[in-house]
């Protein structure tokens, strides 16, 4: 044996002995970071028991990991500094009660998802303003599956009206129920007896869905972190299949405060929104002591929690962000134009609620109305980039051949009006405004997808018919890239003629005056992305 091969093998035993320590004291080092988050824990109770507090803060939410810097050590800590104090009430998930006692003055200030709030603030007359953006959902809210009722291993593979799906009752979990089955067109789901014995399952929180996943007890199951990497850690007979990382603008939770807390007591509430952004940053720069922290808030493992903060499943909204892409203030950035995401959002929110009858199509005349900018504007000239935030900029997307596009997976058909047209490619009254709305849905709510703009006609699978179908995608895909400014890179057209006709619905004639008005269509497919 030669010395360079002694020296491999020295060096390889070397590794081996590091490694082999590392994965030995790895545990006990986590217990000595977790160890440590309660000994500051306590410090800090002592801290506050001593400190001088001049009036306190009731705000409530749940144990959605989102929440947890609203209540985190460093948060309270800096609002005692300045004479507030934090009581933070864990509902545990019943939405309609925190609004209730947000509208009686039990809280001060809520947290909530944009979706729920324009459900149960309606039965309120709107009690508090949308003040401040918690985060998006990035994979924070998903659908689990059992593998055997995957067919085809595609998310329409759900839309079946015998699989039972399991949700949390008046929850971001019923709100994705509902965007799947609107957006992705689950007809047999919106068409089904929905009486006892139909394909709803909700019940009482996140938890018990995940002991069901445990159990078998049911066929899709809808739930939030950290339950979602509990149960396909746990069960591997369970798989994601779809969630709030597959869109954008639909899942955002926010902060709503009290109309009369505003008002009376406005420097309370600046001083505590002031210690919670300070406290995004200083745990941007100890993301170690974030996640131990995270870890006993959430009474889950450090994995766990790393794993959600790394895939940024969850994505916190800074104070520049807040201003800047969701309340349209300026001033913060002049190299970044404003933009008003929380409309964007209150507004596609709204469009989904009033598809399933949860709103009336006229009870969002005036979104704005929900919102109040006066927190953030004090707040706009210090404003740090905090933990798990993201650049939102507008996808590039690169060209592609035909090749590399017909390899693109379909994600899922969007549900969309019928774009339809006179004799030949003039649209008809009306049609233009349909693309203009599957523009929006697009841009805002699907923005990472290539999408494919399939046309349809009815008659005879003639070539003349697939040349007609393609010239309509092509009048849709013109629209999108002139009006709309569409990257033209994201769009691809495509002709199929008659020869794919629409499924029958359940009770539907396909000799009906309905049915065969649904022929001719054009469709818009997501595509996965693709390329760099």
């Amino acid at each position: 044996m030669n010395a360079a091969t002694k020296l491999a093998i020295l060096l390889f035993a070397v590794c081996a002995v590091i490694a082999g320590a590392w994965f030995a004291l790895k545990p006990m080092f986590h217990e000595h970071q977790q160890e440590e988050a309660r000994r500051k824990a306590e410090a800090f109770e002592r801290e506050i028991s001593e400190a001088k507090v001049d009036s306190t803060l009731r705000i409530a939410g749940d144990g959605y990991l989102g929440y947890f810097f609203a209540s985190s050590l460093e948060t309270r800590k800096l609002a005692v500094r300045q004479g507030v104090g934090v009581e933070w009430v864990d509902d545990g998930g019943t939405i309609s009660d925190r609004v209730e006692k947000l509208a009686s003055g039990e809280y001060d200030i809520i947290a909530i998802p944009a979706a729920e709030y324009l459900v149960q603030g309606q039965r309120t007359g709107f009690p508090g303003v949308i003040a401040v953006a918690i985060a998006r959902s990035n994979g924070g809210d998903g659908v689990l599956a059992r593998r055997d009722v995957l067919t085809s291993g595609n998310v329409s593979d759900l839309n079946d009206a015998s699989l039972k799906w399991v949700y949390t009752g008046g929850s971001p979990s019923e709100f994705l129920v509902e965007i799947t089955v609107k957006d992705l067109d689950f007809y047999q789901l919106r068409g089904a007896d929905e009486s006892a014995g139909g394909w709803r399952v909700p019940v009482n929180s996140s938890e018990e869905v995940y002991r069901r996943a445990m159990n078998g007890r049911g066929d899709v199951f809808v739930l939030w972190e950290p339950d979602i990497s509990r149960a396909l850690k746990e069960n591997p007979n369970l798989t994601y299949v779809w969630g709030s990382d597959k869109f954008a603008g639909y899942i955002v939770d926010y902060f709503v405060v009290n109309k009369r807390t505003l008002a009376e007591r406005e420097g309370e509430v600046l001083d505590y929104f002031k210690a919670y952004f300070r406290a995004l940053d200083h745990y941007r720069r100890n993301a170690s002591e974030c996640i131990a922290e995270m870890a006993r808030w959430g009474g889950v493992s450090r994995e766990a929690v790393e794993e959600i903060v790394n895939q940024r499943k969850i994505d916190w909204i800074d104070l520049s962000d807040n201003c800047l892409q969701q309340f349209g203030i300026e001033g913060v950035d002049d190299a970044v134009p404003a933009q008003e995401g929380v409309i964007d959002t209150l507004l596609s929110c709204a469009d989904v609620l009033a598809d399933t009858g949860k709103l009336g199509t006229g009870d969002l005349r005036d979104p704005y109305r929900l919102i109040n900018t006066s927190v953030l504007q004090a707040l706009k000239n210090s404003a740090p980039r905090s933990l798990g935030q993201s650049d939102h900029g507008a996808t590039d997307f690169e060209a592609m051949t035909e090749a590399q596009w017909a390899q693109l997976r379909e994600v899922a058909k969007l549900q969309v009006r019928p774009v339809r047209f006179r004799n030949g490619t003039e649209l008809e009254v009306g049609a233009a405004e349909e693309i203009d709305k599957i523009a929006k849905l697009l841009s805002v709510n699907y923005p990472n997808y290539r999408v494919k703009i399939r046309g349809h006609t009815g008659g005879e699978d003639t070539e003349a018919n697939r040349e007609l179908s393609k010239l309509r995608a092509e009048v849709v895909r013109k629209r999108l890239v002139l009006v709309h400014g569409f990257d033209e890179d994201r769009l691809q057209v495509e002709g199929v003629g008659s020869s794919e006709p629409p499924e029958v619905r359940p009770g539907e004639n396909p000799r009906s005056r309905a049915y065969r008005g649904r022929v001719p269509r054009v469709e818009a497919i997501l595509l996965e992305r693709g390329g760099l």
